[in-house]
Formats: structure tokens, sequence, C-alpha cells
């Protein structure tokens, strides 16, 4: 149950400093910013696809909607905000 709590909110904190360091990207224009998002990007994953699947195991929580979910759309900010670069050069 402890690492259920513990993923969970890693992985929103992993997900809120990934936009942090997106919008931080954004007003600054320097590439350190990119990396410490993109890794903030794969802790996030990881910390939510743990806390999805032990939801999914153990049937913890019973509400729609768990924190993993929120930090797996948290955490795919950066992915999106480089396809749309790539796509718009």
């Amino acid at each position: 149950m402890n690492v259920y709590k513990v993923s969970g909110y890693l992985s929103l904190v992993f997900g809120v400093l990934c936009c942090i360091f997106i919008v931080l990207l954004v007003i600054t224009n320097k590439p350190l910013f990119l990396m410490l998002s993109l890794l903030n990007t794969l802790l996030g994953f990881l910390s939510s696809i743990i806390n999805i699947f032990l939801n999914a195991k153990y049937e913890i929580s019973k509400k729609n909607f768990s924190l993993g979910f929120a930090g797996l759309i948290l955490a795919s900010v950066p992915v999106i905000f480089l396809m749309f670069l790539i796509f718009n050069r």
C-alpha cells in the first residue's frame, strides 16, 4: 500500500516538474531545461506505470481517476511539446 501511494505522488511531482521545465524552456530558450524535462518525463512515466499497475493488480483504489493517470498526463507534456516543435519546423 505504501508503494502505491508513494508512486502516485511521485508521478504527480515529476509531471509538475516536467511542465515547469517546459515553461522555463519557452521563457529562457536554454536547452538544459529540455533535458531536465525529458529526464523527469522518464521518471514520471515509470512511477505512474507502477502506480497504475499496482492499482490494476490489487484493486486498491475504487476511484475512477487515480494519481497515476494524472501523473501520466502531466509527464506526457514534454513529448507533445517536442512533437509540436518537430512538426512546425
